[in-house]
């Protein structure tokens, strides 16, 4: 009899080995996978880089978190480390004899002539030829950055009119569209002359825009 018992037991083991989950404990798997999918898909900003801000996270009470507005300038700094400073340097002094500066720069200012619609111009398609800048000549050509967004164009803007001792209103992504939309035919990069004869365009102070300068 205990011959027979001993032979029976590996056949019960294998036996419970073998029986299948059960469905309430697959559902409940199944319902937490897409639970987090979900939540993944509509919290993450798609993992971009110009979404996602470590720095504007902040810890209220209850463990919750809570995403506080991104600053523009933080922002366009970094797409300007990643876009614009191999040519104008970290400090925005640009490279003596081929690229200009951008501190203190009059189309960066929007001083004299040069106005806000100028310098968006000038990114979305880019300059060709000789141009001046704080009484030097330069002759090397900058390339069209209208691949960008109008927001990643305005924060780009806001940031460097912002730096280096520059101190001039922020540039709204409104006004990047609006520039974007009136010079939509322009195909080629600008030369100075060109872009200096367009009449000057100012920030609306409407839709959040950047007020006009005095």
């Amino acid at each position: 009899m205990n011959n027979d018992h001993h032979n029976q037991h590996p056949k019960q083991v294998t036996e419970e080995t073998n029986r299948p989950l059960s469905p309430w404990l697959v559902g409940a798997f199944m319902l937490a996978l897409i639970w987090g999918g979900l939540y993944l898909g509509f919290n993450s900003g798609g993992f971009r880089q110009d979404v996602y801000e470590s720095n504007a996270v902040n810890w209220v009470g209850g463990g919750a978190t809570a995403a506080a507005p991104v600053d523009p300038k933080v922002v366009g700094k970094r797409l300007y480390t990643q876009n614009c400073v191999v040519c104008h340097q970290p400090n925005g002094m640009g490279v003596a004899g081929q690229f200009p500066p951008l501190a203190g720069s009059e189309w960066v200012l929007t001083e004299g002539n040069h106005a806000e619609n100028h310098l968006v111009m000038l990114v979305l398609n880019g300059l060709q030829g000789t141009f001046e800048v704080k009484g030097q000549q330069y002759n090397n050509a900058m390339v069209p950055w209208k691949q960008l967004s109008d927001e990643q164009i305005a924060d780009i803007l806001t940031y460097i009119r912002s730096d280096w001792g520059n101190n001039t209103p922020a540039i709204s992504p409104e006004f990047v569209t609006q520039i974007r939309k009136t010079d939509a035919a322009q195909s080629d990069s600008w030369t100075q002359e060109q872009l200096l004869a367009v009449p000057p365009v100012k920030p609306n102070v409407t839709s959040g825009a950047t007020p006009a300068m005095k």
